[in-house]
């Protein structure tokens, strides 16, 4: 049982999809669990799926290999997507013999034949990371945002950020004296900084 603060009582958690549970924990195949989805019945998909980095839980193959074993599951991830919800991928680079391969651009193509549209490629940055010798030190990794129609749900207010300036008025013209910016904050644009400490402080 999984006992949060924002829950009433402790939820059970479910091992296989059903349109009542509140939790599921599936542990196997995302292809296979996400066949038993219904379609259009998913408002958000956050996801960020091995880079083909040859790790215990995946086996190392060649690109135009790997790209090709995440199209069925990009298919089937777009059937269960409702059409106002969004699918966020979020990959880093596969590198190669000294070669790297973004694969965010190579995974744009595959999405783009499933219908969805692209509404941000978001840069996260983080400051720590393996140090290469030969080229300069990867220190980010993107986030893909996806919709699959233009009636698609963005709340700004909810992720606003404090302005750089708050309070500052328009000095000149027929808003002379009115706020020049969103007294909410601004838009946090599509560059994320994310320390590894702030990770730390919070676990």
């Amino acid at each position: 049982m999984l006992n949060l603060p924002m829950f009433d009582k402790p939820k059970a958690i479910e091992k296989k999809f059903r349109p009542d549970a509140d939790i599921v924990l599936f542990q196997g195949d995302t292809n296979e669990f996400v066949k038993q989805i219904p379609d259009k019945s998913v408002a958000l998909v956050i996801t960020s799926p091995p880079y083909n980095l040859g790790k215990d839980y995946e086996s190392r193959v060649s690109i135009g290999q790997y790209l090709d074993t995440q199209a069925p599951l990009i298919e089937q991830l777009c059937r269960v997507l409702k059409d106002e919800g969004s699918l966020c991928w979020q990959v880093g680079n596969f590198v190669d013999d000294g070669e790297v391969y973004p694969l965010d651009i190579l995974y744009y193509g595959l999405f783009k034949n499933a219908g969805l549209r692209l509404r941000n490629r978001i840069i996260w940055r983080f400051g720590h990371g393996l140090h290469a010798s030969k080229r300069f030190s990867g220190r980010y990794e993107t986030i893909l945002w996806f919709t699959k129609t233009d009636r698609y749900t963005f709340n700004l207010d909810s992720v606003r950020v404090p302005s750089k300036y708050p309070g500052k008025r328009h000095f000149k013209g027929p808003k002379k004296g009115q706020l020049s910016g969103n007294p909410l904050g601004k838009n946090p644009s599509d560059v994320w900084e994310v320390a590894l400490k702030d990770w730390e402080e919070e676990a």
